[in-house]
């Protein structure tokens, strides 16, 4: 009996064009009334992930957004913060300076907003992308003394490629925590926290509400949603997930986001 379901965001519960499949509104509807616990997991921010989750659901403090890759878990109505662990200032300041000597776009997170040293079509499409407003500011790292939950770098994915092995060299041997560099999406290489990922925010969790690992079951279908994948009790990947979303899947689902992937977990997985 599965007591939690933490799934994805994008091209899991989302179709790639952002639309929002009503097999996925549907089943997601029918598993929190049955009691299942819905847990919404993304490398958004909150406030992102609180726009997709409320066209499903009324938000409740029942409900639970995994936001930031992990780094922050909030309750879905009032965002009472359960857990976090952002990027030091430290880290982040490490990150933007690689960052600049590169030439990447690159933006930091602090409340409802995302924050950037220079426009460009990036934070456009960004914007438009999650739905969220963005602040320009001269230096991000003397704008953000505490840190961000994570950090974003958006360019082609042939670009990002060069630099994830570089960053992730610089993380290991960085300060405080240091931090991991990894893809959510093809153009999106996300910075967060060593140690932090979706997978240890969902033990985190059930361990919160006293549900056994055991009885939770999660799904996605990127780099990211790995960790999430091995931690729960089940782990499934949508058909068109990446390989190594695949890889850590316990099973490889029939449908993908835009075939309505979550019509076939409730079917498969809760007889509904």
């Amino acid at each position: 009996m599965y007591r939690l379901i933490a799934t994805d965001i994008d091209d899991t519960l989302l179709a790639p064009d952002g639309s929002l499949p009503e097999g996925n509104r549907d089943a997601l509807a029918k598993l929190h009334e049955a009691g299942v616990t819905i847990v919404f997991c993304s490398g958004r921010a909150d406030v992102s992930i609180q726009g997709v989750a409320s066209r499903i659901l009324d938000p409740e403090d029942d409900e639970y957004y995994i936001s930031f890759n992990g780094a922050r878990v909030v309750t879905a109505k009032s965002r009472s913060v359960v857990t976090r662990h952002y990027v030091t200032h430290a880290s982040l300041a490490l990150a933007v300076g690689y960052a600049r000597e590169h030439g990447l776009h690159i933006q930091a997170y602090e409340g409802d907003e995302f924050v950037v040293e220079r426009e460009s079509e990036f934070v456009e499409q960004y914007a438009a992308a999650t739905r969220t407003a963005h602040r320009l500011v001269p230096d991000l790292a003397a704008e953000l003394p505490d840190g961000s939950p994570k950090l974003l770098i958006n360019a082609p994915h042939e670009i990002l490629l060069e630099h994830r092995d570089p960053l992730n060299a610089i993380g290991a041997n960085g300060p405080d925590d240091g931090f991991v560099a990894m893809f959510s999406k093809p153009h999106y290489l996300e910075i967060v926290a060593t140690g932090v990922n979706k997978g240890e925010a969902l033990r985190r969790l059930a361990e919160t509400l006293e549900i056994p690992i055991g009885q939770t079951l999660a799904i996605g279908d990127g780099e990211n949603d790995v960790e999430m994948i091995n931690a729960a009790g089940t782990g499934l990947a949508v058909a068109n997930a990446t390989a190594s979303a695949r890889q850590a899947a316990d099973i490889v689902l029939d449908s993908r986001a835009e075939d309505a992937a979550m019509r076939e977990v409730a079917r498969r997985f809760f007889m509904l």
